[in-house]
């Protein structure tokens, strides 16, 4: 849309939106439709619905043969008619609300659904991308006018500010969804879209571009070594399960049987949640040496509370932990900044060098099957070959001589809490 200039002389912004103002005629309800003469037949000729005019349709009811009277032309013309006539449709009442308004909804509407609501991690998320990047843009334009076009100029926008690939994508997932919420009565979508990606033109997701940062063994090794109290056990932990740092901060001292750990729940913002998917739920067979040391850290008086806890004995920030613990001994190591998500990505790459059985990485990692294969196997369900597999598997890396307890466990929680 081209920029407009006022009467007092100011530019006005042009704004992107598809066209959707412009008006959509319907047919009359009935019509009589109009008989043509063809050189070798008939013809009727009505109208359907269009956008900014009515189509005139044309259709061929039969030759001079099949139709030798004008009465029979007549009569095929009624019947005709009568089948258009009867299929009118009423357009679709459009909403009058803004993109912002739609959005505040359908938010709140994801997370207090029955089905499958959102997760705290999740909405999180996708408030901050309506934040930071959509409301900004186009929280004004009526929900009706985004289509296309418009996420053409969010593509435009996001570029400029030099986003990922990956984060685009979720930003135009997140402005999709919310059009998609628009519902009426009956259910039924009040702006329905058929998105057209190459006139959209996102830049594709390319995974072998992305950030996926992970931790060879020697650098393992060192991190145990030169982290002490709850992060080294932490850290230990991590690395040998291939946990997600929610999960193991949500562990419980009842989640410990002396050689796996159970995976009930997961702890985000010091709350605790529901885990990630459904193969989350699951048991993490330790190494025995790893089982030890955790043993040893928890102690013999400790048998209920977060195994991972602050002063008042709730689930430590990751946040916390990682600016106060693991970023500070990165960078006395040398080795550059990187999460906790790092650690399970160093164990599923040891796993699969280590030939581990493919149904047990991915029962102990709680991935999701991807072949009947896997829906059929069962090796999950055996405890002891479980077990002898983690023993054979090992950590692939060094071990710390000893864990932590008494007075440091207490200086620990101290320092992390402060």
């Amino acid at each position: 849309m081209a920029n407009a200039t006022s009467k007092i002389g100011r530019t006005l912004r042009s704004r992107a939106v598809d066209g959707s103002r412009r008006r959509i005629l319907s047919r009359k309800r009935h019509q009589a439709g109009q008989l043509v003469d063809l050189t070798n037949g008939y013809a009727v000729r009505y109208y359907e619905n269009g956008e900014g005019q009515r189509l005139r349709v044309q259709k061929f009811l039969g030759t001079l043969q099949d139709l030798p009277t004008r009465r029979s032309a007549l009569n095929a013309m009624q019947s005709e008619m009568a089948a258009v006539n009867s299929s009118v449709t009423v357009q679709p009442q459009q909403s009058a609300q803004t993109f912002r308004q739609r959005a505040m909804k359908w938010i709140e509407d994801c997370e207090q659904r029955k089905q499958k609501p959102l997760k705290p991690s999740v909405s999180c998320n996708w408030r901050g991308i309506l934040k930071n990047h959509l409301l900004p843009l186009i929280g004004e334009i009526p929900l009706c006018d985004v289509g296309n076009k418009t996420m053409r100029s969010v593509v435009e926008q996001l570029s400029r500010k030099k986003l990922s690939p990956a984060t685009m994508q979720n930003i135009l997932l997140v402005a999709k969804l919310t059009v998609a919420s628009d519902i009426d009565d009956d259910g039924n979508q009040r702006n329905p879209r058929k998105w057209n990606s190459r006139y959209i033109d996102a830049p594709p997701v390319n995974s072998k571009e992305q950030h996926k940062p992970s931790f060879t063994g020697e650098e393992v090794t060192r991190i145990v070594a030169a982290a002490s109290g709850r992060l080294r056990m932490l850290c230990v932990l991590l690395a040998s399960s291939g946990l997600r740092v929610g999960e193991a901060l949500a562990l419980e001292c009842r989640h410990f049987d002396g050689s796996g750990i159970e995976v009930a729940q997961a702890a985000y913002l010091s709350r605790i949640i529901k885990p990630k998917t459904k193969n989350a739920y699951r048991v993490v067979d330790l190494e025995p040496s790893v089982a030890a040391l955790l043993k040893t850290y928890i102690g013999s008086k400790r048998t209920t509370g977060f195994i991972f806890c602050s002063s008042s004995a709730l689930p430590l920030s990751q946040s916390n932990l990682l600016r106060g613990g693991l970023h500070p001994v990165l960078a006395s190591l040398g080795i550059s900044m990187r999460g906790f998500h790092s650690f399970r990505r160093y164990r599923n790459t040891f796993l699969r060098q280590s030939h581990c059985p493919d149904g047990l990485l991915k029962f102990w990692l709680g991935h999701s099957g991807s072949s009947m294969s896997d829906t059929y196997d069962r090796s999950g369900d055996d405890v002891q070959y479980r077990k002898d597999v983690a023993r054979s598997m090992g950590t692939g890396f060094v071990l710390p001589v000893s864990g932590v307890t008494g007075r440091e466990v207490e200086t620990a929680e101290t320092v992390v809490s402060a």
